[in-house]
């Protein structure tokens, strides 16, 4: 990929994140945000945004055993 096209890759990825960011807390302030159902889609969402910050937006980072 190009600068750009990685560029706009990081803007989607971002962009879902917030999504999912954004959907969770929408069902940790709901009425029924105590059932465990909705606690378990929060952290569900939760772990998606986690999961795609480290997979695609955090640097790699190098296993042990790799030469430096």
């Amino acid at each position: 990929m190009n600068a750009r096209e990685t560029a706009a890759f990081a803007a989607g990825i971002q962009a879902a994140r917030q999504a999912a960011m954004t959907a969770a807390v929408t069902i940790e302030t709901r009425d029924d945000a105590r059932e465990v159902r909705q606690q378990a889609a929060a952290a569900a969402l939760h772990g998606l945004a986690a999961g795609l910050k480290v997979a695609f937006l955090d640097p790699p980072q190098s296993a042990p055993g790799d030469a430096p």
